[in-house]
């Protein structure tokens, strides 16, 4: 190298890392391996260029490729394993004498310490009692070597004893009830597979509190006949009760007991879930936690964690449902020994029971509905839908929404005038609102009145008060004189009651019970039985099961979609009118023609008739 000026200028000193690469480079050796570069021979073959890597006297050596030839590659046999440069390889990799090689053997451990995954047993797996040497296997010269290596069983360079595994134990805090015994004797009679060594004890979960019934929440789904005539003395299969009798006790809650793990650490029982008893119409709650009813009827309960009891009455009507008789909304069972004619509607806080039939008509139940004959061109709603559908429960909730609007409303207007200094009375805020912003709310007042005042029976709650409010605000100069914000507070939370007291009336075991339908929509957060002839161009939806229990039943035109499961006969016709079947579990026909099959997730089209076939998730994917 020259400077400028062109004189020969001397390279800078080398460092100290420099150095001691090339130290490392030259593999300095005892004199009795100076010789090993003469086991590495250039020969004549095709791939004389490369690299080279020997192995002798458990060391590794590079010879680098000449001109136009590739660097050695090195990979390791477990277990082996190969470190270049410091990092540990796991695919084979090109080297050169530039690289530092090393290289170490990774056993097994001698045992294993395994804890299950409750963490109530510990297990102690014996691999072997003794450590022996290893040794790398010598390779000559060879472009890609595969290093591996051969252990040494005389040369033992480490033994297991008890001291030690019972202190890796202590050190993982595995102390509860150690079988130390257990550990020796696999020590001196190796079996090598795992023992339990330590054991917690499981925790005992306690008894969720329950109620015990003492009537039945289901409905006989047939109507008593005599001689040919219904038999309405029967009530038609009611379940009843009489005064003074007990219709339901609750169990208390049993704590369960703690149990430990074998870290020692406490398990704790899951909680027991409690069960509040509320007496309701007609019932007493006893200091003995048992229901007791105050006079003869249906009895019912309603509710979840919590379980509210009443005495359900009955609204008979003697003849047919209709314009002479009115629609009818009850609170509690409504007994029809007709029809229910067109363009009726039949609402009910409890059970519907029709000994005819039903036709272009709506009817809504918060318990079952029951129709011996016919259902055509109707919707029937029960349980769940039930409350979805019913009139109160919809109007309350429309009235809440906008009654809750109109409040802030008033309040925003009110800060306004206040802010210039002004003030404005706040019914006549209301009222000027109601005629520019809110001119719904009237006509929802008026509908839901209308709902309220033809009710055939005491109502589940008082309705006076709501009442009075619903009228004032069709009243412009009470409602100036007499409204103010605390008052339409009042208000709003006698809606919310009005609301959540018809969702309360759901009941848990519904059913929509018919004998056929045709061109109508029935819903049920149970399951819906077909008694008789079957359904044509219907959509049944059931959280439950959808059940027809005659073989002679059909299913034309129609959609069935169930929660649990769907047991049909006949499906379908040679007319070519499709169903479409939806369930979770499964659906079993007798016959089907053509339709579609839908089980979970997954379904199929039935182009060809099948008989006496249970579909599941399995055969509809087959078929698919």
């Amino acid at each position: 190298m020259r400077d400028p000026g062109g004189a020969i200028k001397m390279p800078n000193r080398m460092s100290e890392q420099e150095l001691n690469k090339l130290i490392n480079m030259l593999e300095l050796e005892p004199e009795s391996d100076t010789h090993i570069a003469a086991f590495m021979p250039i020969d004549n073959s095709k791939d004389e260029c490369n690299g080279r890597l020997l192995v002798r006297a458990d060391k590794i050596f590079i010879q680098d490729p000449l001109p136009g030839g590739t660097p050695a590659v090195i990979s390791a046999v477990l277990p082996v394993h190969i470190h270049v440069n410091g990092l540990i390889i796991s695919i084979p990799t090109e080297v050169t004498s530039q690289d530092t090689i090393e290289w170490e053997i990774l056993e097994p451990p001698l045992y294993a310490i395994t804890v299950s995954e409750d963490k109530l047993q510990a297990f102690f797996t014996l691999y072997s009692t003794k450590r022996y040497s290893w040794k790398l296997n010598d390779h000559s010269p060879v472009s890609w070597l595969e290093v591996d290596a051969g252990m040494n069983a005389e040369v033992v360079i480490g033994s297991l004893n008890l001291n030690q595994i019972i202190s890796d134990f202590e050190k993982r805090k595995i102390i509860q009830n150690l079988n130390i015994s257990g550990i020796h004797a696999e020590l001196q009679n190796p079996t090598y597979q795992p023992i339990g060594v330590a054991k917690g004890r499981a925790a005992v979960p306690g008894d969720s509190a329950h109620v015990e019934l003492f009537f039945s929440e289901i409905i006989e789904n047939e109507f008593s006949e005599v001689e040919g005539q219904v038999d309405y003395r029967s009530h038609l299969r009611i379940p009843s009760t009489v005064r003074g009798e007990v219709i339901a006790r609750r169990i208390p809650v049993v704590e369960g007991i703690p149990g430990y793990d074998v870290y020692g650490g406490i398990l704790y029982p899951p909680l027991p879930t409690d069960v509040i008893m509320i007496a309701s119409n007609n019932t007493v709650l006893l200091v003995n936690n048992e229901i007791r009813a105050l006079r003869e009827g249906r009895p019912r309960v309603t509710g979840d964690k919590i379980k509210s009891f009443d005495i359900c009455t009955s609204y008979i009507v003697p003849g047919n449902v209709n314009i002479k008789s009115g629609n009818i909304l009850f609170s509690g069972d409504v007994i029809i020994h007709g029809d229910v004619e067109d363009n009726m509607i039949i609402e009910s806080l409890g059970n519907v029971y029709v000994a005819g039939s039903v036709y272009t008509s709506t009817i809504t139940a918060t318990g079952s509905i029951l129709v011996k004959g016919n259902v055509a061109n109707s919707k029937l709603y029960s349980g769940y839908f039930g409350v979805m559908y019913n009139r109160i429960y919809n109007s309350s909730q429309l009235l809440i929404e906008e009654v809750t609007q109109l409040q802030k409303a008033v309040r925003m207007l009110t800060k306004a005038v206040e802010s210039r200094k002004q003030s404005v009375n706040y019914g006549q805020a209301v009222l000027l609102l109601l005629e520019s912003k809110f001119q719904k709310i009237p006509q929802i007042i008026k509908d839901l009145l209308t709902v309220l005042t033809n009710i055939q029976a005491m109502y589940h709650q008082d309705l006076h008060q709501t009442l009075h409010f619903l009228n004032i605000f069709l009243k412009p100069t009470q409602l100036v004189d007499f409204l103010n914000d605390a008052s339409l507070s009042g208000f709003i939370n006698m809606l919310e009651e009005l609301h959540g007291g018809v969702a309360r009336m759901q009941e848990n075991k519904v059913e929509v019970n018919i004998g056929k339908c045709q061109n109508s929509t029935l819903k049920s957060n149970g399951d819906i039985l077909i008694h008789r002839d079957g359904i044509v161009q219907s959509d049944l939806f059931s959280s439950g099961n959808i059940s027809f229990l005659k073989t002679y039943s059909v299913c034309r035109g129609s959609k069935l979609e169930a929660g649990g499961t769907i047991t049909a006969y006949l499906v379908g016709g040679e007319s070519g009118a499709q169903s479409y079947l939806k369930a979770k579990r499964s659906i079993s026909v007798r016959k089907m023609y053509l339709g579609r099959i839908t089980i979970d997730r997954y379904s199929a089209d039935i182009t060809e008739p099948v008989e006496n076939k249970v579909f599941d998730i399995e055969t509809v994917r087959m078929i698919r």
